[in-house]
């Protein structure tokens, strides 16, 4: 398994170009992951589709953007760790949200209330979707 250890995971999908290149700063966290489930996934159970990211030094905020276009409503948790390694036990940063069915959503966070060397999210759904994928971007200020 790899992960990255860069704030940009090389190559970035080209529905995330845009956004990054606009913003300076960010990197993915899903790509296009096909939830069909109601297990809870995150890079530590589909590394092929999530990443964990480091967050650069001196930025003072950082912002979770998700699109769910599955056909359910899903429940988004930023997690955090210490390394990207999975040498030690993830832990969540702020609440849970939910992103309804077609929608975005973005979650800001204050680096100080939520101090992380590496960020992630993990999703899940109560209803099983039939259709449709998730997406999600780190974004650095």
């Amino acid at each position: 398994m790899s992960y990255s250890e860069t704030l940009t995971p090389s190559p970035v999908p080209s529905w995330a170009a845009t956004a990054l290149s606009e913003r300076g700063g960010g990197a993915v966290l899903i790509n296009a992951y096909p939830l069909t489930d109601t297990k809870t996934h995150s890079y530590r159970t589909d590394p092929s589709y999530f990443y964990i990211v480091r967050i650069p030094r001196g930025a003072s905020t950082y912002a979770v953007w998700v699109y769910n276009s599955t056909n359910q409503t899903i429940s988004v948790q930023v997690i955090g760790n210490v390394t990207n390694n999975q040498t030690y036990p993830d832990y969540t940063i702020g609440s849970a949200y939910t992103v309804g069915s077609g929608a975005t959503n973005m979650y800001v966070l204050a680096v100080e209330a939520a101090l992380t060397p590496f960020v992630s999210v993990q999703i899940s759904a109560n209803t099983a979707p039939t259709s449709g994928a998730v997406y999600a971007l780190v974004i650095t200020e």
